[in-house]
């Protein structure tokens, strides 16, 4: 089966045709989808869908973007209550993003490490949105060695993929992976390099779509085309490397038995 390790099915661009879009990843083979939330209510509305979508593998992921931060400072204690839902399998997009600024750089990295902390508390592992900020993030995560870390569109390279594996952290790669140019190199080179027990896969969608379908709304049906790219840059079978990365995402995310 094919694993969509993030994608935001909550967007307005996905959620009024929700379930044809998960019908659609079914029929293409996602077996395991995670919802991914970006603030409180959008966690909330992550946790739902992962509810009453459970029978197609739909999982949920909940907390507050660097994009969310400032607006969010105060209600992290809300989330107590919805980790304990028995799909919400992970904290997260949480991180720092510093090439948009929507939110303080100091209250980034404030909500940030509260989030990190709540997930230590939680036993839960992150998803992370690190853009621009690698720098900082990693003088932060330093700190949380042993916990479970997904960077999500891992953006760092090779500059930081040592620091990246030093804290056992995965590295997953969406829909940029198709592209072609000198500009997405650096990314297939890392995919190169990166062991493949820390990588998994993922849409982002509705954004990030893969070719064939770049400039086109994304959703989950379309993470088999960022298998079929990186089982080319690899020269591996496609099939055995379906089954590398649903290993990978079941030690991360734990949720075989949910």
């Amino acid at each position: 089966m094919y694993i969509d390790s993030h994608c935001h099915i909550n967007s307005p661009e996905l959620r009024l045709d929700a379930r044809g879009v998960i019908s659609r990843a079914h029929s293409a083979g996602v077996g395991k989808m995670l919802i991914v939330g970006c603030d409180y209510e959008d966690s909330c509305e992550a946790a739902a869908l992962a509810e009453n979508f459970s029978q197609f593998g739909l999982y949920a992921s909940v907390g507050v973007h660097p994009h969310e931060a400032e607006r969010n400072s105060k209600i992290l204690n809300y989330f107590g209550r919805l980790v304990k839902h028995e799909r919400v399998v992970a904290v997260g997009e949480i991180g720092l993003d510093y090439h948009y600024d929507n939110s303080p750089r100091e209250i980034q990295r404030e909500v940030f490490e509260a989030q990190l902390n709540f997930a230590h508390e939680q036993g839960l592992p992150v998803v992370l949105h690190i853009r621009d900020a690698m720098k900082d993030a990693m003088d932060i995560l330093k700190h949380y060695r042993g916990m479970r870390m997904l960077f999500h569109c891992y953006s760092g390279g090779l500059e930081y993929l040592d620091s990246v594996l030093d804290l056992e952290g995965m590295c997953a790669f969406g829909g940029a992976l198709t592209w072609p140019g000198k500009s997405t190199e650096k990314l297939r080179e890392t995919l190169r390099r990166i062991p493949l027990d820390n990588v998994l896969f993922e849409t982002d969608s509705p954004y990030m779509t893969p070719v064939p379908f770049r400039g086109k709304v994304n959703e989950p049906a379309y993470v088999r085309y960022v298998y079929e790219a990186a089982a080319l840059e690899l020269g591996m079978d496609v099939r055995e490397l379906e089954g590398r990365i649903e290993s990978n995402a079941e030690r991360f995310f734990a949720w075989g038995g949910v």
